[in-house]
């Protein structure tokens, strides 16, 4: 969470942007924003998305790094992101580049991890649920979905997750347009 707080601060400075700004453009105190780039506080999925969008950036301008145009990804090769207060951890599936059309990651959600809140974006989001269960929410609507089950709708709506099962839940999601 440290090295997340780090390059959080370090782009909101780059793009000349006061904690009170970005503080305002995610529905967040200064205080809490500055406990987020000191490591001191995990903002979970929804609130770490409001920040970036506060930054005009995705999730995964977090973590990216050079890339060369790859073709196939191997699993050790993946980029990934832990989320300890949504209990969650991201493997990024695709090249990341400024002309990537989508974002496809793997989801791993322990039981009781959580988006923390519902959250929206621009775009449509597919997912397929490779193991456990998980509890998608769209517009106050609760699904309860399986193994082999998926789903799709307008990220524009407001939507949440929850792991509710013991085990973890494995989720293939994908966001066009690229929202992580």
């Amino acid at each position: 969470m440290d090295q997340l707080g780090k390059k959080l601060r370090t782009l909101r400075k780059f793009k000349n942007v006061t904690l009170k700004q970005l503080a305002k453009k995610a529905n967040c105190s200064p205080s809490y924003l500055s406990m987020v780039e000191t490591g001191k506080v995990d903002p979970g999925i929804s609130r770490l998305k409001r920040i970036v969008e506060g930054l005009e950036m995705t999730i995964i301008d977090l973590f990216q790094t050079d890339s060369d145009q790859k073709v196939v990804i191997k699993k050790h090769e993946r980029i990934q992101a832990e989320f300890p207060g949504s209990k969650t951890r991201i493997e990024i599936l695709i090249p990341q580049s400024t002309e990537k059309q989508m974002d496809a990651r793997l989801a791993i959600i322990s039981p009781g991890g959580s988006s923390e809140g519902d959250y929206q974006h621009p775009g449509a989001e597919f997912g397929l649920i490779l193991e456990g269960m998980l509890e998608l929410s769209v517009n106050g609507h609760t699904y309860s979905l399986t193994e082999e089950d998926s789903f799709y709708f307008s990220s524009t709506r407001n939507h949440r997750f929850r792991n509710p099962g013991k085990k973890d839940t494995v989720v293939v999601w994908v966001n066009t347009p690229p929202s992580w």
